[in-house]
Formats: structure tokens, C-alpha cells, sequence
């Protein structure tokens, strides 16, 4: 198991203590980080999403011990991962082992809860796509620069996925941590998104499955289309989404600043933003 790994299986035998055990790769040679921890987190919280059964998750304070995380900034991430993929009435339950620890943690939750704001501030996002050609690489890259400059933690291919990495694990780990994913689709996406091919029918079938779990209001999932004819270049199972079409033709990023609203969940209309005011 990598870094932050999560492997979950039934608990037989054992169904009045638990129905699931969790094996998790918290630490590596002797250290962790909060990204790994904050990885976890999601990974539990969206087992919860996936099994209605499932609404209470107890885990430990990963990353404290071997790995050398401060015990608030391994309880802020896991709070921050959970929360951003688990169901709305699932419950995470982190146990503490040592009274002295546990009576701290409970002192310092305005330090917590600061941390987990701080763990939050960067919306995840997942950008899934297929490019034939440098062009359409050097664009796709240049919209993850775009968001990156604008505070969104953009998650691409080629800037995160290494050698020697299992493609299909690192595909399915990514779109569950992610809060958003964006689907940059063309005539060779669809194709392969139809066929269930390559990568792109591994993320399909992946995608597929958390759509359906997803509400029919979900923003979740953000579709960009780039061929000519919007329908040449939207897969089957993405034709009911209301999606962006922005044509090989157009080497801008004129459409970004309405995608950074979906992704951040900001008002369509800035005359509906929330305007601050003193009590």
C-alpha cells in the first residue's frame, strides 16, 4: 500500500463490534503528512456514501504516532477529508488513547477548527481528460495553471501521476478525494468514455457509479466539451449534463471565470452574493 492507501473489508465474524475493518497507510519510513491523512479521511467518508448502511466511522489519530503529526493537525485533516465526501448523517469518530492528549485536543478546538477551515480553502479538483494532439495537452494544462492561480487545488495527469503508479488505483483515489471533477471531452474522449477504453473507460466506469449516488442536483461533476458539434464530443452517460462548449478553435480561457463559480459554488449572479454586514 502507498501513502495514503485505504483498504476496506467485511468484518466477519465480528458483526457486533464492527461490519467493516479499515486498513489504512497512515505513515512511510517513519513519517506522514496531512495530505495523506486528509486522503483517509475522504476515502472513509465516501465508503459511507457508497453503503447507506454505514453511518458511523471510528478511526485513530493516523499520522500521530510513527509519523509525527501534531495530533490537531491530524484531527483537522481527517475532520476536513471526511466531511468533504461522506454522507450528510454519517458521523466520524476519532478515539484518542491518551487522556492527557484527549483533554489537550478538547482545549485547542478553536485551533482545530481553524486548521480544518485552512485544510478546506483549496477546493480539490479532479481534471479528467484524453489529448491526441500537443495542442490539446498544452491547453488542458494551461486551464489547471489557470485555477491553481486562482486557489483551486487542480489535480491533472500530467502533473501528479508518476511513474511505476497503478493508473486504475491512482484514477480511483483522485476522483474520491476530489470535490469537483472536471471532464474535458472531445471526439477521442467519447470514443473511449463508449468503448470502455484505456484510462478513460476505467474513469468512466468509476464516474458512472458516483453519479449515481450523487443527487440529480449535484454540480459535482463539470463537463467541457472541445469538438466542433457539442454532441461529437459528449459520451452517452454525459448527455443529459448541461455542459460547457468551448470548440478547438477557441485557445482562450473565456469560459474560466464561470467554471472557478461552479467549482467554488459561488453565485451565477453576483446580484444574489451574500453582502456582509454589522450587527
Amino acid at each position: 500500500m502507498e501513502l495514503g492507501d485505504v483498504e476496506i473489508l467485511p468484518f466477519d465474524g465480528a458483526d457486533d463490534i464492527a461490519q467493516y475493518v479499515a486498513f489504512a497507510a497512515s505513515v512511510h519510513g517513519n513519517s506522514s503528512t496531512t495530505d495523506a491523512v486528509q486522503s483517509i479521511g475522504a476515502q472513509l467518508g465516501n465508503f459511507t456514501r457508497q453503503h447507506a448502511s454505514v453511518r458511523t466511522v471510528s478511526a485513530p489519530l493516523l499520522g500521530a504516532g510513527a509519523g509525527g503529526l501534531r495530533s490537531e493537525r491530524v484531527v483537522a485533516a481527517l475532520k476536513a477529508g471526511f466531511s468533504s465526501t461522506a454522507a450528510r448523517d454519517a458521523s466520524l469518530i476519532i478515539h484518542v488513547l491518551h487522556k492527557d492528549v484527549y483533554d489537550r485536543l478538547k482545549n485547542n478546538r478553536r485551533a482545530i477548527q481553524r486548521e480544518s477551515k485552512e485544510s478546506k480553502e483549496a477546493t480539490r479538483v479532479f481534471i479528467s481528460h484524453t489529448s491526441k494532439t500537443e495542442e490539446a495537452v498544452e491547453w488542458v494544462k494551461a486551464l489547471a495553471l489557470y485555477l491553481i492561480d486562482n486557489d483551486v487545488q487542480a489535480r491533472l495527469d500530467k502533473f501528479h501521476l508518476r511513474r511505476g503508479m497503478d493508473l486504475p488505483q491512482w484514477m480511483c483515489n483522485e476522483l474520491s478525494m476530489a470535490k469537483k471533477v472536471i471532464v474535458v471531452c472531445d471526439e477521442a474522449y467519447k470514443q473511449k468514455a463508449d468503448g470502455r477504453l484505456g484510462g478513460v473507460g476505467w474513469e468512466t466506469m468509476i464516474i458512472q457509479g458516483d453519479l449515481a449516488n450523487l443527487p440529480a442536483d449535484s454540480t459535482k461533476y463539470q463537463v467541457v466539451v472541445r469538438s466542433d458539434e457539442i454532441d461529437k464530443g459528449l459520451p452517452a452517460y454525459l448527455k443529459t449534463r448541461y455542459a460547457f462548449h468551448v470548440p478547438p478553435t477557441d485557445k482562450s480561457l473565456g469560459f474560466g471565470e464561470e467554471l472557478l463559480k461552479e467549482l467554488l459554488d459561488l453565485p451565477l449572479d453576483p446580484s444574489l452574493e451574500t453582502k456582509e454586514f454589522a450587527l
